[in-house]
């Protein structure tokens, strides 16, 4: 039954380039929030790209589109958008859009909101310079992709940009954020630490800052066992933690020779990395270079049970959670630890100051020497391990699904409102 007493439209459209079998912190923020508005009474659509293995949860609604793989993890692409997928959102009736990804679906709910009429709300989910740089993104493709969204978006508008300067990639991705968010009615910051990344353009009224609600898991001492046994770790190991995409914008290269200081001083540390490899070659060469491949576990992209199952063992090993990334906007992976009780140690002193654990963290420079003496400390002083993992719970418990979707909701009037605003 839909709850009158909360604002907010009846019918929601998402729209996402990520989804299952894929896991990461947009499809876990997105199936959060989708599951709260069903919850609270309101209409939710879910326009995803086409899987075989994924399946919808009883009671959820998804628009899957003709998709390939892009050889990038289980990411897939859609095709850009044109009039009969509109019509076919159009059919939904949808109040509102809300764009998860800037992709070829992300570009879709554009496309749609503006064509409906309805309002645009996006949330600003991915360091988008950042994972230009890392994954090192052709200028040219860029360039394609910024044509591509001016064809659909502004279409006899002002010309091409030229890319000269230090980096045509910044300036190329500072014009897709142009496009792409310049008509929204509200922009949704996981945390504020975002803002001093880039400079969004929308008007300052139209931020709103509102991290997702995240929930600890019950895990059974059977779960942890099978999780011990399954991926050969002993009692006697104290697991230092890595959870997350096994690459380099999420720190992989500060990682390892950090836990090699770490292993240095702990023969018993155990590095545990939970998340997809997508260069399983470079990261082999790497453990064999470094002597590490031992102590090391790959245990691959998991359920979110049987990742609860991880944190757990690493509380009971005296372990803790190494965050080695710097381009995260939010990391869920700090709030699913902190309903564990497991400590964490991270480099990005923004997103720590600003983020769900409100500054209960170590911080370290992103240094092998700074990151690696941090988790030593942590591993070797269990009292101050557990006020921070004490600390960081109290946090993140602030941060329900119920709370998320009431303030979501309100968010979503608010662009409803700055839409009537315009049409007056």
């Amino acid at each position: 039954m839909r709850d009158s007493a909360l604002p907010g439209p009846s019918r929601i459209a998402h729209f996402t380039d990520t989804w299952l079998p894929r896991r990461d912190g947009v499809v876990t923020s997105l199936q959060t929030l989708d599951r709260q508005l069903r919850a609270a009474g309101r209409q939710s659509l879910v326009v995803v790209p086409r899987h075989r293995d994924a399946v919808a949860e009883p009671g959820q609604s998804l628009h899957t589109l003709r998709s390939l793989p892009c050889g990038v993890g289980q990411l897939r692409l859609a095709p850009l958008p044109g009039r009969r997928h509109t019509d076919a959102i159009a059919g939904w009736e949808p109040d509102l859009v809300h764009v998860h990804t800037v992709g070829p679906i992300g570009l879709l709910g554009v496309y749609a909101a503006t064509r409906l009429g309805v309002p645009l709300v996006h949330t600003y989910h991915t360091d988008l310079h950042a994972y230009a740089d890392a994954y090192r993104v052709p200028t040219r493709a860029l360039q394609l992709a910024v044509a591509a969204y001016r064809r659909r978006l502004a279409p006899g508008g002002r010309p091409a940009m030229r890319t000269v300067g230090d980096n045509p990639r910044r300036a190329l991705v500072d014009e897709g954020l142009r496009l792409l968010f310049g008509q929204s009615d509200a922009v949704v910051l996981p945390t504020r630490a975002i803002l001093d990344r880039v400079r969004l353009p929308v008007p300052a009224d139209r931020l709103h800052v509102l991290p997702t609600g995240v929930e600890g898991r019950t895990v059974r001492s059977s779960e942890v066992m099978a999780f011990r046994q399954r991926h050969g770790v002993s009692t006697r190991d104290r697991l230092v933690l890595s959870v997350g995409r096994v690459t380099a914008e999420k720190g992989i290269d500060l990682l390892l020779p950090a836990f090699a200081r770490v292993l240095a001083a702990e023969p018993r540390a155990r590095l545990v990395l939970v998340g997809t490899v997508y260069d399983r070659e470079a990261l082999s060469a790497a453990l064999r270079a470094s002597g590490l491949g031992r102590r090391v576990v790959l245990a691959g992209e998991l359920a979110p049970q049987r990742v609860a199952a991880a944190y757990a063992a690493a509380v009971q090993s005296g372990g803790v959670l190494a965050f080695a990334s710097r381009t995260d906007t939010q990391g869920l992976v700090l709030s699913e630890a902190a309903h564990a009780g497991l400590p964490c140690v991270m480099v990005d002193a923004e997103l720590l100051a600003a983020g769900p654990l409100a500054g209960a963290a170590l911080c370290a420079p992103a240094t092998t020497a700074g990151f690696g003496a941090a988790i030593e400390r942590l591993l070797a002083n269990p009292v101050l391990a557990g006020a921070l993992a004490d600390r960081a719970r109290r946090a993140v418990l602030a941060h329900t699904p119920q709370a998320y979707v009431t303030s979501m909701l309100s968010i979503y009037a608010a662009a409803a409102g700055v839409r009537d605003r315009m049409a007056a």
